[in-house]
């Protein structure tokens, strides 16, 4: 082989090739990055904050209770994409656009939580999960990304009244 042929070798091969592995470090990176945030807010959120999805409120609902929400947009990365490609061969789950998508709920309900805690609120009644398709540019049939929005009613409850036993 002449250094032509393995210059072209290399630009065949060898770039695909790095930024596949480039794109699969910094993937990873910012996943570890973004389960570590998640992890630690919902560990914080854990015993502050009550979650429920009761459409009625109880009967004796006390001071005050407001909308809250937390929405997030995702979009697929090329190494996703990528990797995803190849299981449309085969069949079967495609477990990266799965991660990305919990990870969009958790992140949607962390800002749900957030705002809740703003407000005050010990608990968050009827929550609830919208996603919505976003596309731009020449191929508007094709999703560019996707919208998750988590909302609720966030509500100061009282605390419950200690039984005096005489």
């Amino acid at each position: 082989m002449d250094n032509n042929e393995i210059r072209s070798l290399f630009f065949t091969l060898g770039i695909p090739l790095v930024l596949i592995i480039g794109s699969w470090i910094v993937h990873r990176s910012i996943e570890n990055s973004r389960h570590q945030y998640l992890d630690n807010q919902e560990a914080y959120y854990r015993n502050r904050i009550r979650l429920t999805n009761l459409k009625q409120f109880p009967e004796d609902i006390s001071e005050s209770a407001t909308l809250v929400s937390g929405c997030v947009v995702i979009a697929g990365n090329y190494f996703i994409s990528f990797i995803s490609r190849f299981k449309h061969i085969f069949g079967g789950e495609l477990t990266g656009y799965t991660q990305l998508c919990t990870d969009a709920r958790r992140m949607a309900l962390v800002r749900l939580l957030q705002e809740a805690e703003q407000f005050g609120a010990n608990i968050v009644y009827n929550v609830r999960f919208e996603t919505v398709t976003i596309s731009f540019g020449k191929n508007k049939n094709k999703a560019n990304g996707v919208e998750l929005i988590a909302y609720g009613t966030a509500v100061r409850e009282k605390p419950p009244m200690a039984i005096l036993i005489q």
